[in-house]
């Protein structure tokens, strides 16, 4: 299963959609954001494959700026959306 990279806009919208995601019960892990990735935000959430509809849906329902998501692929990030 792979693991996905959701990148933010700001510290605030990533700090937002962990309280949101961890409330829902999801299985997240906040993180770092790779720099060969971005150099904007430092804060990023991985989650699996799994739960990527139910992430998209609650970022979108709770109106949260995203930059990206990527989908980690070995130790290859690539474009999600």
């Amino acid at each position: 299963m792979n693991n996905y990279i959701i990148v933010f806009k700001n510290t605030h919208d990533a700090i937002q959609a962990e309280k949101i995601l961890k409330e829902q019960g999801e299985s997240i892990m906040v993180m770092p954001t790779p720099t060969c990735i971005t150099k904007s935000c430092g804060i990023s959430i991985r989650f699996n494959e799994g739960i990527l509809s139910k992430v998209e849906n609650l970022i979108k329902e709770e109106k949260i700026v995203t930059k990206n998501i990527y989908v980690k692929n070995g130790q290859e990030f690539k474009l999600y959306r």
